[in-house]
């Protein structure tokens, strides 16, 4: 039978006995009750109604912790409860930019909704919160409300919680299993990977300068003196790492944070081949070396004799520079880098792919089509894409995109099989329809 001892503030400790534990000691649970003192009309309840209603919480209080159905989330606060997880699961198992995702949007829940205990979570409340995140006005200086993809990011790192509070039996079941996001409407499909046509471009202009345009305008020189400058066209070549770079991601497919974590040791000029064990990444404004993305990741790709070449052309520029700057040196092996040695900045590919696309597009021949400003990552999207469309089997690929597994793979580039499926058809029926005739 449960125990009943009032406590100050009107509040009413129930205590249920669960029996000995292996040592003998007391095993119990307990809770803290608040009964309303008020009726729905608003007058004073009596001594004897408040006893009843403390008396029926405490017979299903005892009812659940009897059967099982009583868990430490009917008291457990979700700030408490944020606490334990981003210590003893997040810190743990995510990798950095994951946890600092989610660390981002704990706080965000916390000062929504930490005061609240796991148990009175209910799905109604977290729909009407995910409602009101579609609704929410992006950081200041942004215009429009929160995508549906950020909003859908967040509902996911709140589902994960919940989902292991349920693991760790703070709960019976995850609320947010019963919460929808409200689907984006289709947006206009932009091209996030070249074609082959394409892709051939861009590697050809990879050794043609760039041609820049300066306007006419006034300068200073040393004695004080404004001279006007006419305007005028430059060349510039595009320097060697750069071309190694775009040329890897093309070739082999990988994505940007393993090529800038590359280190020479890393690339076997005798095999032709590049492994892949680590990953570069940006945490808390900081770039650091983690491990690759998942343990399929690890691999080792062949590489084209084109691209080693240039690969040895830069190793071989780049020992000599490393002599020219002497003491200012400060790389540690890096393959791709700064003006000092170190490591190149992740931002660095980015800005010199945009900026070579939209150079060519201004420059480009008379009749000849424009590139598409694809993302750089696209670059990984199009050597997956073509390799699919010249009929390697997916688990090559798979492999040399570094997929945990080859549903990745199939998910992805879904749209690259149903070209090769409409191919075969087309040649399966010209094969059928010569042998009838």
């Amino acid at each position: 039978m449960a125990y009943i001892r009032k406590k100050k503030d009107n509040a009413y400790l129930i205590t249920v006995s669960c029996g000995r534990d292996s040592t003998g000691k007391k095993i119990t649970r307990s809770v803290t009750f608040r009964p309303e003192l008020l009726t729905a009309k608003g007058n004073q309840k009596s001594e004897t109604a408040i006893q009843k209603e403390v008396n029926a919480y405490a017979a299903d209080f005892e009812k659940k912790v009897l059967t099982g159905h009583y868990t430490e989330g009917h008291n457990m606060t979700f700030e408490e409860y944020s606490r334990k997880y981003l210590a003893e699961y997040a810190e743990v198992n995510q990798a950095p930019r994951t946890l600092e995702s989610t660390r981002a949007a704990v706080r965000l829940f916390v000062s929504a909704f930490g005061y609240m205990t796991l148990e009175n979570l209910s799905p109604l409340y977290l729909q009407e919160y995910v409602n009101h995140m579609l609704n929410t006005r992006k950081a200041a200086g942004k215009p429009g409300t929160l995508s549906q993809g950020t909003v859908k990011r967040r509902a996911a790192v709140l589902s994960a919680m919940l989902s292991q509070a349920v693991r760790w039996n703070l709960i019976e079941s995850n609320p947010m299993d019963r919460v929808q996001v409200k689907k984006a409407a289709p947006a206009e499909e932009k091209p996030l990977c070249f074609t082959r046509e394409q892709a051939e471009t861009f590697l050809s202009i990879l050794d043609q300068p760039l041609v820049y345009e300066y306007g006419q305008r006034c300068r200073k020189d040393r004695s004080g003196n404004i001279r006007r400058i006419q305007e005028y066209q430059a060349d510039r070549s595009i320097r060697l790492q750069l071309k190694l770079f775009f040329y890897l991601a093309m070739f082999t497919g990988c994505r940007r944070g393993e090529l800038i974590a590359l280190t020479w040791k890393d690339l076997n000029f005798t095999e032709g081949s590049l492994s892949i064990t680590k990953s570069a990444c940006r945490v808390n404004g900081e770039t650091i070396i983690k491990a690759t993305k998942t343990r399929g990741s690890n691999r080792v790709i062949s590489v084209p004799a084109i691209v080693m070449d240039v690969a040895r052309r830069w190793k071989k520029e780049q020992a000599a520079y490393r002599l020219s700057i002497g003491t200012k040196w400060d790389g540690n092996d890096n393959v791709f880098i700064q003006w000092n040695g170190m490591q190149m900045c992740l931002d660095t590919p980015y800005q010199a792919f945009h900026r070579i696309i939209r150079n060519y597009n201004a420059q480009r021949p008379d009749g000849a089509p424009e590139l598409p400003l694809i993302p750089l990552h696209g670059l990984r999207h199009t050597a997956a894409t073509l390799l699919i469309g010249q009929g390697v089997d997916i688990r090559t690929v798979s492999g040399r995109l570094g997929h945990a597994s080859t549903s990745t793979t199939l998910n992805i580039y879904s749209h690259a099989l149903k070209e090769l499926d409409r191919a075969a058809s087309d040649k399966l029926e010209k094969a059928l329809i010569r042998s009838i005739r």
